[in-house]
């Protein structure tokens, strides 16, 4: 995804890739209220095996805009993978009430015409699908 690869080039910009962890609360310092960066962080976590701190962040990512349909994507694989079925299911659940309209991935898959009267959590599940690996 187009967005991730700027984030990583943002990150090697700052330091990320050669001072670990730890400057990534600096990045986040400057721009805390972009879900897109907070999603990206926690396809970060993820990519790390560090499960509670990615769940938090993609919790954070679908709280500060549930509008985006990638993130709440990108959190049921996560939570798929990682949570178990009740944990995706709370996250489709969530997904299914915010009823999100937005993002690349989610446009994409809404938008054909087979899909046209499908509800959220069938996008969602259809999304996911979709998606290619470490892809936010």
């Amino acid at each position: 995804m187009v967005i991730f690869g700027y984030f990583c080039y943002f990150l090697d910009i700052f330091g990320y890739f050669h001072m670990g962890n730890s400057s990534d609360v600096v990045f986040v310092n400057r721009c805390d209220n972009d879900p897109r960066i907070i999603a990206s962080i926690a396809a970060l976590f993820a990519s790390d095996r560090k499960v509670d701190k990615a769940r938090s962040w993609f919790n954070r990512a679908c709280t500060l805009d549930p509008d985006i349909g990638d993130h709440w994507a990108a959190y049921y694989r996560f939570e798929a993978q990682h949570g178990g079925d009740e944990m995706a299911a709370a996250v489709a659940e969530r997904c299914k009430s915010s009823e999100p309209k937005h993002g690349e991935l989610w446009q994409r898959v809404s938008k054909r015409v087979v899909n046209w009267h499908d509800d959220s959590v069938t996008l969602l599940k259809k999304c996911v699908a979709e998606m290619g690996v470490g892809e936010v």
